[in-house]
C-alpha cells in the first residue's frame, strides 16, 4: 500500500502545480480571515451585503455563485447560496455564537478547539441555519478557508471516516461516540499525520486534492461525488412542437434547481411543501436513492407526504416521467412503508408528449417556469 500510494502521489504532483495552488490559497485564506475579522467580528452592525458574502462563498463552496470549473474552492459543501448568506448574517448578529466560532479558528490545541466546536454546536442547537450539521460540513469548510494548509478540505466527516478506515490511519476519533468537536479535530490530525507516515508529504490542501484525484478516490470512495424572475402557473396543453433542446434553455434549467432551493419560501412550491433537514443539514437537494439522485425531495406541510420534484433538463418527456415514477416507487418501498408519494415535474413547456405521458399516471403535477427578461431604453438628459 505504501509503495503504491507514494507512486500515485508522485504522479499526481506531475499534474498538480503545488506552488501555484499554494499561492492561490494563501490569498484566499487572507481574504477569508479579513472578512471574518473586519466584517463579521468587528464590522458595522448593519447586515452583511450579499455581494461581499458571495465572494466568501466562492472560496468555501465549489458550487458558489460565480465559480467555474477552474475556480479554487474548498469543496462542494452542499449548502445553498441563500443559506450561506443567512448563516453569516445570523452569526454576525448573535455575538456569543460569533465569539465561539472565532475561538474555533484561533485555537491550535486540539482539545481546546474541540471544546470550542462543541460550544458552537450547543449555542446553535435547534437553529435551522446549516452551521452545525452532524457531518460538520460548514465548520470544516470555514476551517479550511481559515488555514487551508493545516485544515483538511475533506469537509464531510463521513468521507474522513472512509479515508481513515481505508488507509488504516491512526489517532482518529471514535466516530460512534465522540462529540462532533473531537470528530473534527482528531480526524483532521489523523489524516495529516497518517499520510506523512505513509510517505505523503505535503500540506493539507495538497493531500485533500490528492485523495480526491480520480485514481485515489476510486480506492476509498467508490460512490459518485456529491457533485431572472421566475413565476409559476398551472399547466395547460400547448400545441404540438419539438422537444426543447435549446442550449440557452438548458443552461437556465441547470441553474433552476439552486434558484429554487435558495428562494424556496418565495415560490408557489414553498407555500405547500417544506424542504427536509436531518440533524441540522439540508438533504432535500440531490437526494440519493438506491436507483439514482432526486433533484429535490420535499414534504407536504399538511400531510407529511413525500414529494419528488424533477426538473425536465434536456431530456424527453418519456424519460422525465419514467425517472420520476421510478423514484416515487423506490421511496414507497424503501422509505415510506408503502405510503404513497407525490411527483412534480418542472418544465419550460407543456406539450402533447408530456400530456399523454401523464394521462394514465396519478399523483403527478406539472409546474411551468417563465423567465422574464426585459430591456428598457434609457433616454439621456438633454443638454
Amino acid at each position: 500500500m505504501k509503495h503504491d500510494l507514494t507512486s500515485l502521489f508522485a504522479i499526481f504532483l506531475n499534474s498538480y502545480d503545488a506552488d501555484k495552488k499554494d499561492a492561490i490559497w494563501k490569498a484566499q485564506s487572507q481574504k477569508f480571515c479579513t472578512f471574518w475579522t473586519e466584517r463579521v467580528m468587528n464590522g458595522p452592525e448593519r447586515e452583511l451585503d450579499n455581494p461581499e458574502i458571495d465572494q466568501i462563498i466562492r472560496i468555501l463552496d465549489r458550487f458558489g455563485k460565480g465559480n467555474t470549473k477552474e475556480s479554487e474552492a474548498v469543496a462542494r459543501v452542499m449548502i445553498p447560496q441563500g443559506a450561506w448568506r443567512r448563516m453569516f448574517n445570523e452569526i454576525k448578529e448573535r455575538k456569543p455564537l460569533a465569539k465561539a466560532l472565532d475561538d474555533v479558528f484561533q485555537q491550535s490545541d486540539l482539545q481546546k478547539r474541540a471544546a470550542a466546536i462543541d460550544k458552537v454546536y450547543a449555542l446553535n442547537e435547534g437553529r435551522r441555519n446549516n452551521l452545525t450539521g452532524q457531518s460538520g460540513n460548514a465548520i470544516n469548510a470555514m476551517l479550511a478557508a481559515w488555514n487551508p494548509f493545516t485544515n483538511s478540505s475533506i469537509v464531510s466527516l463521513k468521507d474522513r471516516r472512509r479515508a481513515i478506515e481505508y488507509f488504516g490511519l491512526e489517532g482518529g476519533p471514535d466516530f460512534e461516540s465522540n462529540s462532533v468537536g473531537l470528530k473534527i479535530t482528531l480526524s483532521n490530525a489523523s489524516i495529516l499525520n497518517g499520510f506523512e507516515k505513509l510517505g505523503i508529504t505535503g500540506n493539507m490542501r495538497t493531500i485533500s486534492k490528492f485523495l480526491y484525484s480520480p485514481e485515489v478516490r476510486s480506492l476509498w470512495r467508490s460512490e459518485p461525488e456529491e457533485e431572472e424572475v421566475l413565476s409559476w402557473g398551472a399547466a395547460k396543453v400547448a400545441a404540438p412542437e419539438e422537444e426543447a433542446t435549446d442550449p440557452a434553455l438548458f443552461y437556465m434549467e441547470s441553474q433552476l434547481e439552486d434558484f429554487l432551493i435558495e428562494n424556496w419560501d418565495k415560490t408557489e412550491l414553498g407555500k405547500k411543501y417544506d424542504l427536509i433537514e436531518e440533524q441540522g443539514e439540508l438533504i432535500s437537494q440531490q437526494y440519493k436513492t438506491g436507483i439514482g439522485i432526486v433533484d429535490i425531495l420535499a414534504q407536504d406541510k399538511k400531510t407529511n407526504q413525500l414529494v419528488v420534484i424533477e426538473l425536465k433538463k434536456n431530456q424527453t418527456s418519456d424519460d422525465t416521467v419514467g425517472q420520476l415514477t421510478r423514484y416515487m416507487g423506490w421511496l414507497e418501498e424503501h422509505r415510506t412503508d408503502g405510503e404513497l408519494t407525490k411527483g412534480i415535474i418542472i418544465a419550460a413547456q407543456y406539450d402533447d408528449r408530456l400530456h399523454y405521458a401523464l394521462k394514465k399516471v396519478k399523483d403527478i403535477e406539472v409546474y411551468l417556469y417563465r423567465v422574464d427578461f426585459k430591456l428598457q431604453g434609457f433616454a439621456k438628459p438633454k443638454k
